[in-house]
């Protein structure tokens, strides 16, 4: 991580003012005072820095992102190259830069959602609009026109590389569950799953073909409310939304996103579990009317499709991230959640006896 007086001097070196001038069709003054560090990471840093242009003074966001991990380049990549086919989803760019081996992104400062207001289930509907947008601007043949965007770069879930990585992942979970079955924590809640679940892994990695055949989209991956941004919530309908973070994005059934944004919300939310089926029927009805807009409908039953959603994100990945939390001492609240729902919907669905 820089400091402030390193950030700028790196600046001047590198005539970003310039470059940043030249890109806004105006002249701008970064102040070197206002630069300040909101997030940093092995992977990337985060800070804010304010531009001065005539009398006005405004905050931008300035990205570093360092070099060796391969998910950075997914979001470079969606930064860079996807902007044309992605521009209304996102911060606007204001300039890229290659500085050694990392990349330096400069972008439009958006506000998180999260802070700027008491989130309850009612703005699921103010968000829903835009991410139906987003699955519909790039639903199965939309995206296929712009294969030359996405063909060397974009990861694809139906891929033989993606399959691998799920398999590895059950692999890995079965072998915590293992693990789990003789750990005095953890055995109890375990014990009465264990037989079912390492049957039905055995039949993975892929467990519903509905949902696979339900269509595929770009998704965001990592739907939390930090990471969804906009300008103006006062409002009582749609916002415009944009959305950040895209390390996760891939394409893969639209569904996955939904799951992200209410279901494992309402896991975490034990406040709104008592009106848990009545919130997620709601949402889910809400995407579905969204995407009709667009001429999309479903063959399968849409809440049927959530929850295949839900069980399939969980069993190929979910499920192992809670373990591993627990193993490391690191929190994994939503282990006995995911059970339950696995227990439930799996037999509801017909997967887990």
């Amino acid at each position: 991580m820089y400091t402030p007086k390193e950030v700028y001097a790196h600046f001047q070196k590198h005539a970003i003012e310039e470059k940043l001038s030249a890109s806004l069709g105006n002249k701008v003054t970064i102040l070197p005072g206002s630069i300040q560090n909101l997030k940093s990471t092995k992977r990337s840093s985060i800070y804010q820095i304010q531009l001065q242009k005539n009398t006005d003074i405004y905050p931008i966001i300035f990205k570093i992102y360092h070099s060796t991990k391969y998910k950075n380049e997914i979001e470079i990549n969606v930064y860079s190259q996807a902007y044309p086919v992605l521009k209304d989803f996102l911060p606007e760019m204001y300039l890229m830069e290659k500085i050694g081996s990392d990349t330096w992104v400069f972008m439009e400062f958006v506000r998180q959602i999260r802070g700027q207001l008491t989130f309850t289930p009612k703005h699921f509907d103010y968000i829903i609009p835009t991410l139906a947008k987003l699955h519909a601007h790039t639903f199965e043949g939309n995206f296929k026109k712009e294969k030359n965007i996405f063909q060397s770069w974009f990861p694809l879930y139906s891929s033989p590389k993606m399959k691998k990585d799920r398999e590895k992942f059950i692999t890995n979970t079965v072998t915590f569950l293992d693990r789990a079955k003789k750990d005095k924590q953890l055995k109890d809640i375990i014990k009465p799953h264990y037989k079912s679940l390492t049957t039905l892994y055995r039949t993975g990695p892929d467990f519903f073909p509905e949902l696979l055949d339900s269509g595929s989209s770009i998704t965001h991956g990592d739907l939390h409310m930090q990471n969804i941004c906009s300008k103006d919530v006062s409002k009582n309908e749609p916002w415009e939304i944009q959305f950040i973070d895209w390390e996760s994005a891939k394409y893969s059934p639209t569904w996955f996103d939904m799951i992200v944004l209410v279901e494992i919300l309402l896991g975490f939310r034990k406040d709104w579990q008592k009106n848990a089926e009545e919130i997620r029927t709601h949402t889910v009805d809400v995407y579905t009317k969204e995407m009709k807009k667009y001429g999309i409908e479903f063959s399968t039953k849409p809440i049927h499709l959530y929850k295949m959603a839900y069980l399939q994100r969980t069993l190929e990945k979910g499920l192992h991230t809670q373990l591993r939390r627990i193993f490391d001492n690191r929190g994994g609240e939503l282990l006995p959640y995911h059970l339950e729902k696995i227990s439930t919907w799996g037999s509801e669905l017909g997967i887990y006896k």
